[in-house]
């Protein structure tokens, strides 16, 4: 007798467990969200350190990178670029008879320059002449 009534209870309470687990919140309908049209399904803007990311660079871009933006101050004849995790050297050769004033204008405006087109890096920028 025992069995039979909780068969009844649970064949009851079946429909009225179903329809709440069901149902949905407030009962509204949720939106969802699309991915970027990327090609990657979002990831290049979810996870921007991935390859697949527009703005990951190698060691060799951001070398070239500090290279483009050094080259065309005026003074500069050489530049030698090495990096260390988010540190970079960057030693600039001048002409022979530069001014000391001449060498402080070169390195503050190749310092402003690195900072700005590579700006997670930290520099140390050093100038002398040939």
């Amino acid at each position: 007798m025992k069995y039979r009534s909780l068969r009844l209870l649970g064949a009851a309470l079946l429909p009225v467990l179903l329809a709440a687990a069901c149902g949905t919140a407030g009962g509204g309908t949720t939106k969802t969200k699309s991915y970027d049209n990327d090609g990657y399904l979002g990831i290049s803007n979810t996870n921007p350190n991935l390859q697949t990311g527009p703005s990951y660079h190698t060691y060799q871009v951001d070398t070239d990178m500090m290279r483009s933006a050094v080259v065309p101050i005026a003074g500069v004849r050489k530049v030698r670029i090495t990096t260390n995790g988010t540190n970079a050297n960057v030693k600039i050769t001048a002409p022979k008879d530069s001014s000391d004033a001449e060498l402080e204008r070169i390195r503050g405006e190749a310092l402003q320059a690195l900072q700005h087109n590579v700006p997670r890096y930290d520099f140390k920028v050093t100038v002398r002449s040939e």
